[in-house]
């Protein structure tokens, strides 16, 4: 979570660097690895590209709650990742995130119809799914080339 007062700035290289590092953890469908390395860009970014990054963090956790048979944690989180993403242009720092999130909505979408109980823990209903399923995130542009 961004602590009031903690904003620094990144250097454009690292950010880059975090970045992209993120889009390959998330690729190779490591999902909790890359909630973790945006966290780093995250926490230091404002306004619109902070809440894009956050959108993509809770994007990955969705997943990974998924992967651990969650159906409530991946509810709770697909709610506000849609929050976070709304007003952004379709197009974000090079990435679909629009058309991302319809892809991965589609694959989402059982468990969001599931009913859930109060006292559910994860791992109490399996959550049938692939992962190779969740498409790769292509860049459409270099954000860090275009001054996103």
């Amino acid at each position: 979570m961004q602590k009031p007062g903690a904003y620094r700035a990144f250097d454009p290289e690292e950010e880059r660097q975090r970045f992209l590092e993120g889009i390959a953890l998330f690729n190779r469908k490591e999902f909790f690895e890359a909630h973790e390395t945006w966290e780093d860009v995250w926490n230091m970014s404002v306004q619109d590209k902070a809440r894009f990054y956050q959108g993509m963090i809770q994007l990955a956790v969705a997943l990974e709650h998924m992967t651990r048979h969650n159906p409530r944690g991946v509810k709770k989180v697909w709610q506000t990742m849609l929050a976070k993403f709304a007003g952004l242009p379709p197009v974000y720092m090079g990435v679909d995130w629009q058309g991302l999130v319809a892809r991965v909505g589609v694959i989402v979408q059982p468990v969001l119809e599931m009913e859930t109980w109060q006292g559910q823990q994860p791992g109490d209903v399996v959550i049938a799914w692939d992962p190779a399923d969740v498409p790769e995130i292509v860049l459409q542009s270099d954000p860090f080339e275009d001054g996103e």
